[in-house]
């Protein structure tokens, strides 16, 4: 892995200007090449995907392997902070409004913002869309929850930045909930994956 970073852009940018990424000139100077720096990063990523579960890594040895549920976060591309959240949340025993609720969690969304010209519409689809939504308007992940909904139901939005904020969602939509399923079915909880799939099935409609 430190040799692989050695060939990277990153290595590159990093060796012409090191103080932006963190490397002190004298560190340059003692070690020109910024062996450990890049062993400090590797280090620091590889644990960082070890406490998500998606690699087991040997701090001793140095040695890592990918998990099963590190292949289906690289799989459907996503994020390691994402897996996080699923990983606190995941339960066998959700229910549609907590899945649902998990799913506008995803970091995917952080973006995500409410407008205050946009919170009267929110408020008329929170109150229209088949699962409830407990979570406040002015929270982004009821925003996210609305308009997964409001597209699963063709429910009619008003206002440009309403609709392409809904066309960002749905974009991740299918990749996020089918990486959730995989999760699900990895686990054996057989009871929600069938749940997770049905809602695959209506996002992909």
């Amino acid at each position: 892995a430190v040799n692989w970073l050695g060939y990277t852009y990153l290595y590159v940018r990093m060796l012409k200007n090191p103080s932006l990424y963190g490397a002190a000139e004298s560190e340059l100077a003692g070690d020109p090449l910024l062996e450990q720096r890049r062993i400090d990063l590797v280090h620091s990523a590889a644990t960082i995907l070890d406490k998500c579960a998606l690699i087991k890594y040997e701090r001793k040895s140095g040695q890592f392997q990918p998990t099963d549920l590190g292949r289906v976060a690289a799989y459907y591309y996503v994020s390691h902070q994402t897996v996080a959240v699923y990983n606190e949340y995941l339960k066998p025993t959700l229910s549609d409004i907590e899945l649902l609720r998990l799913f506008a969690l995803s970091k995917d969304f952080s973006n995500i913002s409410v407008r205050e010209e946009e919170k009267q519409e929110l408020a008329r689809l929170i109150d229209r869309v088949p699962i409830p939504i407990k979570e406040n308007v002015d929270e982004p992940s009821a925003k996210t929850n609305v308009l997964l909904q409001a597209y699963i139901s063709n429910l009619k939005l008003e206002g440009f930045s309403l609709l392409s904020d809904m066309v960002y969602v749905t974009q991740s939509a299918s990749r996020l909930m089918r990486c959730l399923h995989e999760i699900v079915l990895k686990r054996g909880w057989a009871a929600l994956a069938e749940r997770v799939l049905n809602f695959c099935k209506m996002i992909d409609r």
